[in-house]
């Protein structure tokens, strides 16, 4: 597997879309428009990420921390694959 990376306006975007990244401390990275699909991102930390337009789809997010991540939307959530573990940030509550 590959992690690429590719420019939009002279900001990188990260490519991680597959890889397994398991317990990773992503704490306060810039993801916007971040590929993380179908990443195993299990007990990653996010906490004060940015996470605008990242995408989400199919995503692992068993027993991550999202906590204080910015700009994380219900769609993207709701996207990825998470349980009773994982830590939303306030401002997004599990679905029951």
């Amino acid at each position: 597997m590959t992690i690429q990376s590719s420019h939009k306006a002279d900001r990188l975007i990260l490519n991680l879309a597959g890889a397994r990244i398991r317990g990773t401390d992503l704490s306060h990275a810039d993801l916007a428009n971040a590929n993380l699909s179908d990443a195993d991102c299990s007990y990653v930390s996010f906490r004060g990420a940015d996470m605008k337009d990242a995408n989400l789809k199919g995503t692992l997010l068993i027993r991550a921390d999202l906590t204080d991540v910015k700009n994380l939307t219900r769609t993207q959530i709701n996207a990825a694959v998470i349980d009773e573990s994982t830590v939303l940030p306030g401002y997004i509550r599990a679905q029951a």
